[in-house]
C-alpha cells in the first residue's frame, strides 16, 4: 500500500484527478495508545497551565524612564573630580585647623605609628595624648555643633544663586551614593589581598551595617530640596562614639592648654566667642550644591592639602557599644593578627568605612584621612590613608573619580524622578539595594501627611532602578566596569511600580526590618525593664526631654550577648588587668615616661621625671605579611592597615557591623592569641 507523502499532516487532503479520493492520515504505524486516559476539553499544553513560581512575580509598571550616562572628560586627579566645581561660601568661615602634638609626620610616613611602642614602652608622641578625657567632662556647648542641610542658610543661598534643586552634606549623601554604587558595581567585593594570612579566608563583602537601607527626608522650601538623614539623630545621641568623634577631633588639633579650655573643669572663657562657621567646602554639580566640613590641612600634601580626621574605635567597642566602659580595657598589642591588632581594625575599615570615606573625601576635595585608633579610654596609634589607597581596596585598578562621577550623576537622575512623584512638597524616601539583586528599590511617601486632615491613608510609591554596564558598547558585569579604564557607558532605567499601596508598604516594612539596630545587653543588665532604665539614663551631651524609650523602641532590638561578644569582653577584662600591672610596674621602677626625640619637638610640656632623647635615624622596615612597615631605629613601627561633621561612629549603621565580624576564633587560634596577649601585656603602658 502506498503511503501518503510525509508532509501531509492531520487535516490535509488532496484530490487526485478530481476522483474524490482522500488518503488516510499519516501515522507512525504503531497504532493507538490503549492505556492513555481519555482526552477531555480541559486538556491543554503544560506550558499554558503552568503558573509563575512564587518567587517570581509579574512586574507591571505605570511609568518608565531611561537614559544613558556617558564618560565625561575629566582631570585624572584621585583627589578631585571635574564633575564637582568649587563655589565660594557666602559667609566667613574659620580657617582650616592643623594637627598639633607633632602628629604631622604621620602624614608623610605610610603605615601605623604607635603612640607608645609596646616593646620598649617609648612614646613616639607626647604622652598627654594617651589618656582620652571622659566624654562627660567635655563641654560640647563650647564648640560649634552639626548643622543639618535643611538649616544651613549658606546651602540654600548658593542653591538659589546657581539654580540647583538639591542640597546636602556628606553625612546625608554618602548613604545614598553607597547604594547607587552597590547597584552600578554589581555588588563588587573589596580587595583584602595585601593583608596577612589571618584574613586570607575572611569575607570580602561589605558589612551588613554598610549595606543597611538608607532613609532620608527631602525637605522642600521655595524650589529647593534639602536632604537630611532620617531617624538617625535620636539613636546617635545615645552612642558614645558620636560624641567622642567631636571631642577627639579637637583633642588632635589643639595644643594642650587650648583643649583644656573646652573641659567642664575649666571656667567658661571670658573672651568673646568666635561666631564664624566651621570651615566647609561648597561644591556644585548639575543638580546639587554639596557641603563638606574641612577638618584639617597640611600644605605639604598633594592637591588642596586638606584631609579628614577619623577616630576609629576598636572592634569590641563597635560591636558591643552599650558595654563600652568594660570594653575600654581591650588592647591593640600587635601589627598583624586576627584580633588585638591594627590589621584587624584596618580589615574592618575596608569593609565598613572605606566606601563612605572615599565619597566624603571627593565631595570635600581631600587628599585622604587620618585615622586615630582608640578604645574610648586610650589612643593606640595613628595612620594616614590617602585616597589612592582606599580606591585600590575598593575599585582595584579602576579610576575612583570616574566611579564617583557615575554614581553622583545616576543619583541626580533618581532624585529628579523622586521629587516628581508628589510635586513641590517634602518627601521621605528609603534606598535599598539588596545583595545579589540586580535592582535598587526606592520608596517614597509625603513627609508631612496627616491622615486625619487629608481624609485618607498616606500614599506611597515604589521605584525600581536597573542599570546595564557597557565597555566599548559590549555588555559587562558591573564589577568589571568599575575596575576598567575602557570607555564606560551606563544604560539606566527607572520604573514606577503599579502595585497597590498595601503591597508596597509590605515591601517597605521588609526593608525597614533591616534598619533595626540590634544591641547587646551590657554586663549587669539581664531584663528588658532594666535595659529601659539603663537606656533612659544614657546622656553625654544636653539631656533630652520626653519619653525616649517609647519614641525609639520600634528602631531598637536588644539581645543577650552571644559567645563571640562574650569572648571580646573577656579579652577586654584581660587587657584591663594587663594595663593595671604595667602601670604598677612603671610606678615602682621610677623610670618615668620616655619620649622619642627632643621634648620641644613635640610642642607640648611633658610632665615627667625623665625625658630621654632618641636618635631620629630611621630604617626601612619593608613589609610584614603584605603590610607596609616602616620603623624608627628604636620605637616607631608601622603596619598598613562619618562623616567628620557628625561623629566617630558615622551613622547608626555602624552598630550593625556585627554578624560576620567576629565568628569566634577556633580553639587553636584562641590559645595562640591568648598566649601572645599574656606575653605582650606586661610591656604595654597605658594611662
Amino acid at each position: 500500500m502506498e503511503q501518503a507523502p510525509p508532509f501531509l499532516g492531520p487535516g490535509n487532503s488532496i484530490d487526485q484527478g478530481g476522483s474524490g479520493f482522500k488518503p488516510e492520515e499519516w501515522s507512525t504505524g504503531w497504532g493507538s495508545d490503549g492505556l492513555a486516559p481519555p482526552s477531555t476539553s480541559l486538556d491543554m499544553p503544560m506550558a499554558a497551565k503552568r503558573r509563575l513560581p512564587p518567587h517570581i512575580q509579574a512586574r507591571i509598571y505605570s511609568r518608565r524612564t531611561e537614559g544613558f550616562l556617558h564618560d565625561e572628560s575629566r582631570i585624572r586627579n584621585p583627589g578631585s573630580t571635574k564633575y564637582l566645581q568649587d563655589i565660594k561660601s557666602p559667609s566667613e568661615h574659620k580657617p582650616v585647623a592643623q594637627l598639633a602634638h607633632g602628629l604631622s609626620r604621620v602624614l608623610f610616613n605610610p603605615g601605623v605609628h604607635w603612640l607608645q611602642d609596646p616593646r620598649s614602652r617609648v612614646y613616639n608622641f607626647t604622652p598627654w595624648l594617651e589618656a582620652i578625657p571622659k566624654v562627660n567632662d567635655f563641654a560640647f556647648e563650647r564648640v560649634t555643633g552639626f548643622v543639618r542641610s535643611s538649616r544651613d542658610k549658606d546651602l540654600r543661598i548658593l542653591a538659589k544663586q546657581h539654580n540647583r534643586p538639591f542640597v546636602g552634606s556628606t553625612s546625608s549623601l554618602t548613604g545614598l551614593l553607597s547604594h547607587v554604587y552597590f547597584l552600578v558595581s554589581g555588588d563588587r567585593a573589596t580587595d583584602t589581598s595585601p593583608l596577612s594570612r589571618a584574613f586570607a579566608y575572611e569575607a570580602t563583602t561589605f558589612t551588613p551595617g554598610q549595606r543597611m537601607p538608607t532613609s532620608v527626608i527631602l525637605d522642600y522650601n521655595d524650589g529647593v530640596w534639602s536632604i537630611d538623614s532620617d531617624k538617625a539623630n535620636a539613636i546617635a545621641e545615645k552612642n558614645v562614639l558620636t560624641w567622642m568623634g567631636t571631642m577627639l577631633e579637637k583633642f588632635l588639633v589643639l595644643p594642650e592648654p587650648e583643649f583644656k579650655k573646652l573641659l567642664r573643669s575649666s571656667p567658661e572663657p571670658i573672651e568673646g566667642h568666635d561666631s564664624r562657621r566651621e570651615a566647609y567646602r561648597y561644591a556644585m554639580s548639575d543638580s546639587f550644591v554639596m557641603r563638606s566640613q574641612l577638618d584639617c590641612m597640611d600644605s605639604r600634601l598633594p592637591g588642596t592639602g586638606v584631609f579628614d580626621i577619623k577616630t576609629r574605635a576598636a572592634v569590641p567597642i563597635r560591636l558591643d557599644i552599650l558595654n563600652y566602659e568594660e570594653n575600654s580595657g581591650y588592647l591593640i598589642k600587635k601589627l598583624t593578627g586576627a584580633l588585638e591588632s591594627f590589621e584587624k581594625e584596618y580589615y574592618d575599615l575596608i569593609r565598613s568605612a572605606f566606601l563612605k570615606y572615599s565619597f566624603q573625601a571627593r565631595i570635600g576635595n581631600m587628599d585622604g584621612v587620618l585615622v586615630a585608633y582608640h578604645n574610648t579610654a586610650r589612643i593606640f596609634g595613628f595612620q594616614y590613608i590617602p585616597l589612592e589607597e582606599m580606591d585600590a581596596r575598593l575599585y582595584g585598578p579602576g579610576d575612583g573619580s570616574r566611579v564617583f562621577d557615575k554614581c553622583l550623576r545616576l543619583l541626580e537622575c533618581i532624585l529628579k524622578e523622586v521629587v516628581g512623584v508628589y510635586g513641590q512638597q517634602s518627601v521621605r524616601c528609603t534606598f535599598d539595594k539588596r545583595d545579589h539583586v540586580d535592582e535598587m528599590v526606592v520608596f517614597i511617601e509625603p513627609a508631612n501627611w496627616v491622615e486625619a486632615t487629608e481624609g485618607k491613608p498616606c500614599p506611597i510609591t515604589q521605584l525600581e532602578v536597573k542599570v546595564e554596564n557597557l565597555l566599548n558598547d559590549s555588555p559587562v558585569r558591573g564589577s568589571t566596569a568599575v575596575a576598567s579604564d575602557q570607555p564606560w557607558l551606563i544604560h539606566w532605567a527607572i520604573s514606577h511600580s503599579a502595585a497597590d499601596g498595601v503591597d508596597i508598604r509590605s515591601n517597605l516594612s521588609q526593608s525597614q526590618s533591616r534598619q533595626l539596630t540590634a544591641l547587646h545587653f551590657p554586663t549587669g543588665v539581664r531584663t528588658l525593664p532594666e535595659m529601659v532604665a539603663y537606656w533612659d539614663n544614657i546622656h553625654f551631651g544636653d539631656k533630652t526631654e520626653g519619653d525616649e524609650w517609647h519614641s525609639l523602641k520600634r528602631s531598637l532590638a536588644f539581645r543577650t550577648a552571644p559567645p563571640q561578644i562574650e569572648y571580646l569582653r573577656r579579652l577586654a577584662r584581660q587587657g584591663h588587668d594587663a594595663t593595671m600591672r604595667a602601670e604598677a610596674e612603671e610606678a615602682s621602677s621610677g623610670r618615668g615616661k620616655v619620649v622619642w626625640g627632643p621634648a620641644d619637638y613635640l610642642g607640648d610640656v611633658v610632665d615627667d621625671k625623665l625625658v630621654r632623647d632618641v636618635p631620629e635615624s630611621t630604617v626601612d622596615g619593608g613589609e610584614v605579611g603584605g603590610i607596609s612597615v616602616s620603623t624608627d631605629e628604636s620605637c616607631d613601627s608601622a603596619a598598613g592597615v562619618e562623616d567628620s561633621e557628625v561623629s566617630d561612629a558615622g551613622t547608626a549603621s555602624e552598630w550593625l557591623d556585627t554578624g560576620v565580624e567576629i565568628q569566634g576564633p577556633e580553639p587553636s587560634v584562641t590559645s595562640t592569641d591568648h598566649h601572645t596577649d599574656t606575653n605582650v601585656s606586661n610591656t604595654t603602658h597605658t594611662h
